[in-house]
């Protein structure tokens, strides 16, 4: 994760999505929601996954044995930061 660290202020620099291609290892999240009479529930789910394509601002990723359909800003290369680590730490705005 050092190579994510900018040099000049320290901060973790963001995930430029037009770096990812196809064939390399990616996570991104999917929610899913249980809705019954007395509550809702929404779980959270990291999935990992291969890049199969990518077509506008959409990336075909084969996760799980399923291929979903996934906005290119919602995901992030295997080696990157996760989300969480840019809120703790802060992001470089260089």
């Amino acid at each position: 994760m050092e190579k994510w660290v900018c040099k000049e202020c320290g901060l973790y620099q963001k995930v430029n999505p037009k770096m990812v291609k196809a064939g390399q290892r990616v996570y991104f999240y999917k929610n899913k929601n249980h809705i019954n009479r007395f509550f809702e529930q929404v779980e959270h789910n990291v999935i990992k996954g291969v890049v199969l394509s990518r077509r506008g601002n959409f990336f075909t990723v084969l996760g799980n044995g399923q291929i979903f359909k996934v906005l290119k800003i919602d995901v992030y290369p295997e080696c990157a930061p996760m989300h969480f680590i840019y809120n703790m730490f802060g992001t470089c705005e260089c």
